[in-house]
């Protein structure tokens, strides 16, 4: 039987004997989906601070689960607040927390699990290709398996998640809107 995602939990489930497997970041397509957005409306958002702070991982944008919950709770609470706190902040332990997290969820597994690439790319929301595309797989570091002589290629989603956060660079918001250009570059007019 062929595991099925859950768009919504973001998980894949392969038997009902099997646990739900909830990947703790989230893609550009899957936070849209998630607040039935436009794809465009959140790379706006993201360009002028707005939302849930945001990661790199070579060009795509990802978003890690425990801050967009952060963010939908803190919205909530500061849309009916007049002093809230600017709700883009990235704890500065975010991605400690995301493995603590991750790893919390999966201690109770003894054994490991490995997964097809298909399955992989399902449940992380990584790009296809590289997974699929073994220089891509060698190029970037991504940790797998050679299982069946080297035949068959299988991945660890725990492993896959610690090199993603290994690898995550903050996108980087404006300080402030109202600054003036030249003064953000050091230029001061002459007096």
């Amino acid at each position: 039987m062929k595991p099925k995602v859950d768009v919504d939990r973001q998980g894949v489930v392969s038997s009902p004997d099997e646990p739900v497997i909830t990947y703790p970041v989230l893609d550009e397509n899957q936070l849209s989906s998630r607040w039935n957005l436009s794809p465009k409306t959140l790379q706006k958002w993201r360009s002028e601070g707005i939302g849930p702070p945001a990661w790199h991982l070579n060009r795509s944008i990802r978003y890690l689960l425990m801050e967009v919950e952060a963010f939908e709770r803190k919205a909530r609470v500061t849309w009916k607040s007049a002093t809230g706190r600017p709700l883009s902040e990235s704890s500065p332990t975010a991605r400690e927390d995301a493995i603590k997290q991750m790893m919390q969820k999966r201690a109770t597994r003894r054994d490991q699990v490995f997964y097809s690439a298909k399955d992989v790319v399902d449940i992380t929301g990584l790009p296809g290709y590289w997974i699929h595309q073994n220089l891509e797989r060698l190029r970037l570091g991504i940790p797998f398996y050679r299982i069946a002589n080297g035949d068959v290629i299988r991945f660890s989603i725990e492993e896959l998640f610690l090199w993603e956060m290994h690898h995550l660079r903050p996108c980087r918001y404006p300080v402030d809107r109202g600054i003036d250009v030249k003064e953000q570059r050091g230029h001061s007019p002459a007096i």
